[in-house]
């Protein structure tokens, strides 16, 4: 007797779908989106708290670094040939900072 394959008992095993499957994703977007919100709670921090002027412009500068390095490693491109001075070590690192570069070092939450 001929029978034909059932919904719950398959003759052939269904394609596996990778984890989280979703649309896909561009990272260069998702890059810059991501850049564009750490701006904004740099700028609204700047402005409940009263920053100093030359403070935010030396956060700005390290934070357009950051973007160019990430994003010329995106595209496969070489490093930047000119010179980019070391920023400045902070005397101290607050606590939170301190946490978020932990769990960022550790992919915690992800």
């Amino acid at each position: 007797m001929s029978t034909l394959p059932s919904a719950t008992n398959p003759t052939v095993p269904p394609a596996a779908a990778p984890p989280n499957a979703g649309p896909p994703v561009n990272v260069e977007s998702l890059v810059r989106e991501a850049l564009a919100d750490v701006a904004l709670v740099i700028a609204s921090a700047a402005a409940l708290h009263q920053l100093d002027d030359d403070l935010v412009w030396t956060v700005m500068k390290r934070l357009d670094r950051i973007r160019v390095r990430l994003l010329r490693e995106l595209k496969g491109l070489a490093p930047r040939e000119e010179y980019e001075p070391g920023g400045a070590r902070p005397p101290r690192i607050h606590a939170a900072v301190d946490e978020f570069l932990v769990r960022n070092r550790a992919g915690m939450g992800e």
